[in-house]
């Protein structure tokens, strides 16, 4: 038995051609036999003709070859594959049927061919099933793993905010909990019975439901994620400056997605400005709609990648070998961006300024 089996197409192509030889060449009997991969001289019978008579021999043939008997190797390079084995009493094989067999034979070595590349090809999707099956229970397992620790530290933050009195501590907690909340919207995701939805051109969705365009104000989105900033900013020895924002800049925007982009852009700052640097947020309300900026001193991006840089998984030449990541941050800020139906302009260098434009409320 052949493993893995062979593919009914095989089969039938096999025996189709073996009946063919039979009829086409008046033959009393006729095998297809193939040599078994793990084995150095054991046939397997694969087709036979007629179909109510067994195989020939399985031996005798290759010892007292008879006149009337002829066998055809089928050998690819150097490697036999199998025979071709043909029985008719009383009739001798000419030389044109010898040589119009033998093109049947190669006919045969390339079917044959073909179905190892298939066999190939389907033990290696088998291992890849059965790999991306234990990585599906190994991400569930981890999925439900998080939730308990993830839900403590939400407690935590909430009971340190009862207690803590000072406003800069309470910003903390806030910025503490705002955090937690969001790797929680995001475990929520990747719930299997969670909706992903593709994105426009069948792109992996973002770990975000269909985003939904109603007025937002842009402080109650940018303040939790600036003041987290600043903290991850002092440790690193950066300046972080927020720009006041308007109490009433309203934008036309989904505010998870927008804290999304901001978050994505800020991350970029504080991981590629040096220490000593300077990151600069700010919002504002103009003529052509809300600008929301994220600036820094940083090495900036150079021309040459600025058309890739939103690309997925591109990471620039000057920054992949120093700084970890997976290329994805600009390429998640430009697709939500799109979907709220904005634009975002990047300016570099000198360092580098992202912007991101999106409709006042109640603008088209």
């Amino acid at each position: 038995m052949f493993t893995p089996p062979l593919s009914p197409e095989f089969m039938n192509l096999c025996q189709g051609q073996v009946e063919l030889l039979g009829h086409v060449f008046q033959v009393a009997r006729c095998t297809l036999y193939l040599r078994q991969p793990a084995e150095n001289w054991s046939f397997t019978p694969v087709a036979t003709y007629p179909r109510t008579q067994a195989a020939l021999p399985g031996g005798s043939w290759l010892t007292h070859a008879k006149p009337e008997q002829l066998v055809l190797p089928l050998v690819q390079g150097e490697v036999l594959l199998g025979l071709l084995v043909l029985l008719r009493p009383g009739m001798l094989w000419s030389d044109w049927e010898r040589e119009q067999l033998q093109r049947a034979a190669q006919a045969l070595v390339a079917a044959w061919g073909l179905e190892q590349q298939r066999q190939a090809w389907q033990t290696r999707t088998q291992t890849l099933v059965t790999q991306q099956t234990q990585t599906q229970e190994l991400f569930a397992t981890v999925l439900h793993q998080l939730r308990s620790p993830l839900s403590a530290l939400n407690t935590f933050a909430k009971l340190l905010r009862k207690r803590l009195q000072s406003a800069k501590d309470q910003e903390v907690v806030t910025g503490m909990l705002a955090q937690t909340e969001r790797i929680q919207e995001l475990l929520n995701r990747l719930e299997p019975t969670a909706p992903q939805p593709l994105l426009p051109g069948g792109a992996v969705p973002l770990l975000l439901p269909g985003l939904t365009l109603e007025p937002v104000r842009v402080a109650d989105v940018l303040t939790p994620l600036v003041t987290a900033a600043q903290w991850t900013a002092q440790e690193r020895g950066l300046t972080l400056d927020a720009q006041p924002i308007p109490p009433d800049l309203t934008a036309q925007a989904d505010a998870l997605a927008l804290r999304e982009v901001v978050s994505n852009l800020l991350d970029n700052s504080l991981k590629y400005t040096p220490a000593g640097g300077r990151i600069e947020v700010g919002a504002q309300a103009t003529p052509a709609g809300v600008l929301i900026w994220v600036a820094d001193d940083g090495p900036g991006i150079p021309p040459a990648e600025q058309t890739r840089v939103f690309e997925r998984h591109y990471r620039g030449q000057q920054t992949a070998d120093l700084t970890p990541g997976n290329g994805l941050g600009l390429a998640v800020v430009q697709e939500l961006v799109q979907q709220m139906g904005g634009r975002i302009v990047l300016i570099s260098p000198p360092g580098t300024r992202m912007e991101i434009w999106l409709a006042n409320a109640g603008q088209s």
